[in-house]
């Protein structure tokens, strides 16, 4: 009784929202090309904005969360501590990478490059890098890189130098070249890759790298420093070399890559639209050529709705000042899949009406009260995932989210404006026996061969009104939907599905077990690029091992032994994490101590002062207040073990704001790598929280829709299932949870319950008073638009796979899983279960049967004109 109640209650709400699309159906029947045109119109008008878009080429803004810790600890690194690159640069105390070039070189013949050939190549590319390599200024001047270089000691500053000198080599010849760490202060294993040792002394290495560091600041350097890089660029470009192969970078490559690429896979998205042209055609076509009822134009509207819709969403998001970044070079590719399942569903309604004897007000009113209710559903479900994405803490989400979400509002309202309009016409141009590109008037097949016309002509030009369902479906849509059918109709087909369905489960909650957090930043660029060569030859050959800046932020009394001591077990305590080095670090302290003697600083740190300003490297770690009563900022360095892999990373990070928090001390610990971290430490708790709110909103909107709570719980589970196994294949599929993905896990959700409620929803409205009826009639119903919106939509993201950028790929990937779930979910598994234990209630039309107008049975499916009188809402079957 409770479920009968229930039932009726929202079976009511579902006739209220059916009959306003009822009446809206009535009224584009009576002025079609009024809204087409004002359609159209309306969509460039809102495009307008389009004339400020705006490119978004920060990779720090657009992939990393917002007002991150580690971005604020830079900012008080860079405002604090006095940075110089032209007299005193330190690489250990930089806030952020700097301004640099690097080339990373190997031998070619894979042997050591300290081989005499090797080497002696590689000291000549040194030096025509640093001598031959100039740019010009203002004044047509020469700069080389000597004259930009950053400096310490007057002294070029070259992250690998060392291993140029001729001391290294003189120890390497005689074995004495210690290792990792050469001389104390020489970090080789961040130098060299590909290493050997015996003994703990360095033998051989494969490849070495060499970054040169240059002059930001001032302003006008930092401009030279920058065609200065770009000469590098060109010169490393063309380099012939004979022993040695090479690979660069430079500090904002990546920055670079990514826009150059953002347009290269412009040509993947036209190929897309012809593809999806070809298949529209193809899918709205007849089983036979008929020049009456041919629909191949209405699939080429519905390409076109999708298309149209991208200009308004463009326009509103560059009005309102989203730029455009790099994930949303997606967006066309995902919407015009969207827009032709809108178009099947519509044009399938309108399908039903074919042979009944109806007005063109009714005919197009009944479109819209079944069709209209089942394109609000999807175009909802997928508003509100991506409104729910928008409040992620990743700017690329949150940009994607609306250029997307509002392309999806803009392309549901284009499917009612202009595709159900356009319907309209093409039912006048049936009803008056039209040819449906010429618009003349036709005659049957037999009368034109009887009057003597070739078969050319009579196969172009003949025509007649359907008068069925049957004429007008094309072999796509007819055959898919039998196959499915007939596999639900057999108990052993039901049984083998069911297993398949456990082991699914099994194989989902595996991947799930071995899912793996982060990306490499790399994957951004094109495979094809320099940068993607340099970074992947630096990620599978060198250690990342980075300098740690422990900065106290808050006067301490340093006079106070105590406290002192307090700091000297802090950094004892940090050195004993296995992922920070015990052998090196760069102390002010302990030093001053050691050459002092003792721990006094004199009268205003006196003593203090007059050392630091003797020894360069720890001039700029300790700040003192205005009147050098106390030192404001200090700081301290550690350096890394190995950190290539990002779960290590952001494991890391976490680790460190936990020594932090627990130290008792007013600190923290810095690295400019750790704004990059910072994704890592967040990205599995943010994706989970957004999905999860995701989720429980799919679920209120099957409660608002679907009529039934066993409907609902069949919709809720379902979507469970279907994340479980897109969340489960990420591994297989060589993907990890990152900034990337989050955002195609997001749009998951939308996706995961679409083609099931279409499912449901028509078992519900189903004549049939036994299960295995209803299931009959809801894949005769709801199959055909399922399955080809599926393959549009697969269609749509097919090229994305032939791209050379992750994003594209990583897109494809994930959603076509979830489309491919999706559709085994609607079509197979909840077919199979409602036909074991679905609801009993069926909802009943509104309207009884006319009696002037006969029923159409059609594959068993009872398909009634109606004329308005009320009827019961729902009715309880004994099954």
């Amino acid at each position: 009784m409770s479920s009968m109640c229930f039932s009726r209650c929202y079976t009511a709400h579902d006739r209220k929202i059916a009959r306003l699309f009822g009446r809206y159906g009535r009224l584009i029947a009576r002025h079609p090309w009024i809204f087409i045109i004002c359609s159209i119109i309306l969509n460039l008008l809102l495009g307008i904005g389009l004339l400020r878009l705006k490119f978004e080429n920060d990779l720090e803004t657009q992939y990393l969360p917002e007002n991150n810790q580690a971005s604020q600890d830079r900012d008080i690194v860079r405002n604090v501590f006095e940075s110089s690159s032209r007299e005193n640069f330190q690489i250990h105390s930089l806030a952020d990478v700097g301004y640099f070039a690097e080339v990373i070189i190997r031998s070619k013949d894979g042997r050591n490059v300290f081989d005499n050939n090797a080497y002696r190549e590689v000291q000549k590319i040194h030096n025509l890098i640093t001598k031959n390599i100039v740019t010009v200024d203002q004044s047509n001047n020469n700069s080389s890189y000597e004259s930009l270089c950053a400096k310490n000691n007057n002294k070029c500053v070259i992250f690998g130098e060392e291993l140029l000198s001729a001391d290294f080599i003189r120890h390497l010849q005689n074995k004495s070249v210690t290792y990792p760490v050469y001389k104390e202060t020489v970090l080789l294993s961040a130098m060299l890759g590909k290493v050997e040792t015996e003994d703990d002394r360095f033998v051989s290495a494969g490849m070495l790298k060499l970054r040169y560091y240059l002059q930001k600041y001032p302003i006008d350097q930092g401009h030279l420093s920058e065609r200065w890089i770009k000469e590098f660029v060109t010169f490393i470009q063309n380099i012939q070399t004979n022993y040695t192969e090479l690979a660069y970078t430079y500090h904002n490559a990546l920055d670079d890559e990514v826009t150059q690429s953002s347009m290269a896979e412009a040509h993947l998205f036209m190929i897309t639209v012809g593809l999806m042209v070809v298949y529209a055609s193809i899918t709205t076509a007849g089983r036979r050529i008929d020049c009456v009822y041919d629909r191949q134009n209405l699939g080429r509207v519905g390409v076109f709705c999708a298309i149209l819709s991208m200009i308004p969403a463009a326009g509103i998001a560059s009005a309102c000042g989203m730029k455009f970044m790099n994930s949303v070079g997606v967006m066309p590719f995902l919407i015009i899949g969207i827009g032709i399942n809108d178009m099947f569903i519509i044009v399938s309604g309108h399908a039903q009406t074919i042979g009944q004897e109806m007005s063109l007000e009714e005919r197009m009113e009944h479109t819209l009260r079944t069709s209209g209710l089942a394109i609000t559903v999807t175009s909802l479900t997928d508003l509100i995932t991506f409104f729910i994405g928008y409040t992620s803490l990743f700017v690329t989400i949150q940009n994607f989210c609306i250029y997307t979400g509002l392309a999806v509002f803009f392309c549901y309202v284009n499917q009612l404006t202009i595709l159900a309009p356009s319907i309209v016409i093409h039912q006048q141009k049936m009803d008056a026996a039209k040819h449906s590109v010429t618009c003349r008037s036709t005659k049957p097949r037999a009368q034109l061969r009887s009057e003597g016309f070739s078969a050319c002509y009579v196969t172009c030009c003949s025509g007649e009104k359907p008068t069925s369902r049957a004429d007008v479906e094309s072999l796509l849509e007819i055959y898919p939907k039998r196959f499915v059918q007939f596999l639900a109709r057999h108990a052993a087909s039901r049984l083998v599905i069911f297993i398949l369905y456990l082991g699914y489960i099994a194989l989902s909650v595996w991947g799930v077990t071995s899912l793996k957090q982060g990306f490499r930043f790399s994957d951004l660029a094109l495979e094809s690029s320099d940068y993607y060569k340099a970074s992947t030859w630096d990620f599978e050959n060198f250690r990342w091992e980075i300098p740690l800046q422990i900065v106290f932020k808050d006067p301490i009394d340093y006079q106070n032994e105590e406290k002192r001591q307090q700091i000297v077990n802090f950094l004892i305590k940090l050195k004993m994490e296995p992922l920070i080095k015990d052998n090196l670090e760069i102390n002010w302290l302990s030093t001053y101590i050691t050459v002092v003697g003792n721990g006094t600083f004199g009268d205003k740190f006196m003593s203090l002062r007059h050392f630091l300003n003797d020894t360069r490297i720890f001039k700029g770690d300790v700040i003192f207040s205005p009147n050098f009563s106390q030192i404001s900022y200090s700081r301290f360095y550690l350096f890394s073990e190995n950190l290539r892999t990002s779960d290590v990373q952001g494991q890391f990070l976490l680790r460190i704001r936990e020594l932090e928090q627990t130290s008792g001390l007013p600190c923290f610990i810095y690295s400019p790598l750790f704004v990059y971290f910072e994704q890592y430490a967040i990205v599995v708790r943010s994706t989970l929280q957004t999905v999860g709110v995701a989720v429980a909103a799919m679920f209120l909107v099957a409660c608002f829709f679907m009529p039934h709570p066993l409907i609902i719980i069949f919709v809720s589970v379902s979507l469970v299932s279907i994340l479980l196994g897109v969340f489960g294949f990420l591994p297989f599929w060589g993907l990890n949870i990152s900034s990337v993905t989050m955002i195609e896990l997001i749009i998951s959700v939308g996706f995961s319950v679409d083609f099931s409620a279409h499912l449901c929803h028509a078992y519900l409205t189903s004549q049939s008073r036994d299960r295995k009826g209803r299931v009959q009639d809801a894949l005769e119903l709801a199959g055909g638009p399922v399955i080809n919106g599926a393959l549009s939509t697969i269609i749509g993201l097919v090229m994305l796979n032939f791209s050379q950028s992750f994003i594209f790929q990583s897109f494809f990937k994930v959603l076509f899983t979830v489309i491919v779930f999706g559709l085994i979910h609607a079509v197979l598994i909840l077919p199979t279960f409602l036909s074991v234990i679905g609801p009993k209630v069926r909802i009943l039309s509104d309207t009884k049967p006319d009696p002037k107008i006969k029923s159409e049975v059609y594959n068993g499916v009872n398909h009634d004109a109606y004329n308005g009188v009320n009827l019961p809402l729902v009715r309880e079957e004994k099954m």
